[in-house]
């Protein structure tokens, strides 16, 4: 037993989801799931009744939460009296390119699991910082990703800006075209489809000033976003470009790259 299986089973018994709890506690579900059984394994107790809904305490795992919670009270108590330690610091560096939704939602999952560092968060960091928020096809040599959030490139339009179905790559050419220099697969559309240079009415360098001009109607563009890229920015349409480029560059994985030596550690606290 541990601070930290004690935590995800209080998470858990406080959400009646173990899928709620991972969220909450920023893992993925089977570490939330692990640590509810090594507990029920060491204790010899059932603690959940499971169902499709969700979680529920068992009568043995209501007192177990009970002296859980009152544990958990008791070491946060002692650590905020006697831990004076100074905290660690780590320097982080966020690709500029990125969309300012996309790392602050990396930022938060990152700040929310290296609780015992202090980060020292940079766009442009004067030297090599010892974290960065980035792509993963951006890595630099030296360093280990940990991936925290699939996104996949779709054309964007502003609402209301017709394409005929099925969606070809050539009807891009049929409206002002955003050149973004920052794309990752830029040079791969391009070799598809080389006439869309000549459309192209700006050429910009980060992923908010694209999504903007797209937003005010200025022209479209490709961009790798999330899911609720439609709920969040009901000014644009976005369209797949599923069998329009290979599989391989249609989507692309954000999240943290740290210094090989810091790895173990940084990998640790991801759980």
């Amino acid at each position: 037993m541990d601070l930290r299986s004690l935590r995800y089973f209080c998470a858990a018994a406080e959400a009646g989801s173990l899928t709620a709890a991972a969220e909450r506690c920023h893992v993925a579900q089977p570490s939330i799931s692990n640590a509810v059984a090594q507990l029920e394994q060491e204790f010899a107790l059932r603690l959940f009744s499971r169902s499709k809904r969700g979680v529920t305490l068992t009568p043995e795992g209501e007192a177990f939460y009970q002296e859980a919670a009152r544990l958990l009270g008791s070491a946060g108590e002692m650590e905020q009296r006697f831990k004076r330690v100074e905290r660690p610091t780590l320097s982080v560096g966020i690709d500029s390119s990125l969309a300012s939704r996309d790392s602050g939602y990396l930022l938060q999952l990152t700040a929310g699991r290296l609780t015992d560092y202090r980060l020292q968060v940079r766009s442009q960091p004067a030297q090599s910082a010892d974290l960065w928020l980035l792509s993963e096809r951006q890595v630099p040599a030296g360093y280990h990703f940990i991936a925290l959030l699939e996104q996949e490139y779709r054309l964007l339009l502003p609402r209301g800006w017709s394409l005929n179905q099925p969606l070809e790559l050539e009807q891009a050419t049929q409206y002002p075209w955003i050149d973004r220099l920052d794309c990752e697969l830029r040079s791969a559309f391009l070799e598809r489809l080389p006439e869309v240079a000549d459309h192209a009415s700006m050429q910009v360098d980060t992923e908010d000033l694209a999504l903007s001009l797209v937003q005010h109607r200025q022209g479209a563009t490709v961009m790798a976003v999330s899911d609720d890229i439609d709920l969040l920015s009901p000014a644009i349409d976005s369209h797949s470009l599923r069998g329009l480029v290979p599989e391989t560059l249609r989507h692309r994985q954000l999240g943290l790259a740290c210094r090989a030596e810091l790895a173990d550690s940084i990998i640790a606290a991801f759980g």
